[in-house]
């Protein structure tokens, strides 16, 4: 492996526990970037996990340790989704390479698409927690069968189950998260599907950018990453669909 390769892995890995922390999307970054690397779709989608377990242990510390983190209210709804994320990472780990090229790229250009949608402001509402307990079982399952754009889901799903600002809906965010990723992680782990060493040189990119993430506002910057989000996923999305062909790194 290059000092090129773990310098962009490590670069990447920054920037996406950064984004994933304060927002959400840093999947799409990281992604395309490990498929650019050369590593399978498949492969790519296990060892992003990695990434994601270390950025969500940092994050959830952190917001543990400026007391922004209720874990007893999501008790039912983190349950949820560690169940579902079973459903889906089972789904991910034996379904063909072509195929879940193909799943991958639509998904990616759907985010893209959304990410330059106005958002709405959602009205808040609370819904009996038997509806929570399904809306985030379905949640889990696209988060152990893809994760990218999660992160999205979970802030605006959040605004369905309780009144959290976005310090708190975070906080929230990282801890189930890091709840269904364990899970993953093991299933990913036990079909060997993880490039071990991509994933914790991502790993400890993503832990560096999810404690700025914790300590930082968001202040600006949304154009600049959207563009580097944008090119990124265009180009990995072209890839997968064999429209063009991408020299890897």
């Amino acid at each position: 492996m290059s000092f090129f390769i773990i310098f962009i892995l490590f670069l990447t890995g920054v920037l996406a526990g950064f984004i994933n922390t304060i927002a959400g999307g840093g999947s799409t970054l990281t992604l395309p970037v490990l498929i650019l690397a050369g590593i399978p779709s498949v492969a790519a989608n296990a060892t992003n996990r990695i990434g994601i377990l270390f950025q969500n242990i940092m994050a959830t510390s952190r917001f543990h340790h400026h007391r922004q983190l209720n874990i007893k209210p999501i008790v039912h709804i983190t349950i949820a989704a560690v169940l579902g994320s079973i459903l889906g990472s089972l789904t991910a780990v034996n379904i063909r390479s072509e195929v879940f090229d193909k799943i991958l790229a639509g998904i990616f250009l759907f985010i893209l698409v959304v990410m330059f949608i106005p958002k709405p402001n959602l009205q808040k509402r609370k819904l009996p927690k038997a509806i929570e307990f399904l809306i985030f079982f379905f949640i889990g399952i696209y988060g152990g069968l893809i994760q990218a754009g999660v992160g999205f889901i979970f802030l605006a799903t959040l605004n369905l189950v309780g009144n959290f600002n976005l310090v708190k809906a975070n906080a929230v965010k990282v801890f189930i998260v890091l709840c269904y990723t364990i899970i993953a992680v093991i299933i990913f782990a036990l079909s060997k599907k993880i490039v071990w060493v991509y994933g914790l040189i991502l790993a400890l990119g993503t832990s560096l950018g999810a404690f700025i993430g914790v300590h930082t506002a968001v202040k600006g910057g949304e154009k600049a990453v959207k563009i580097v989000l944008t090119i990124a996923v265009v180009a990995a999305s072209l890839k997968l669909l064999g429209i063009i062909q991408i020299p890897t790194f």
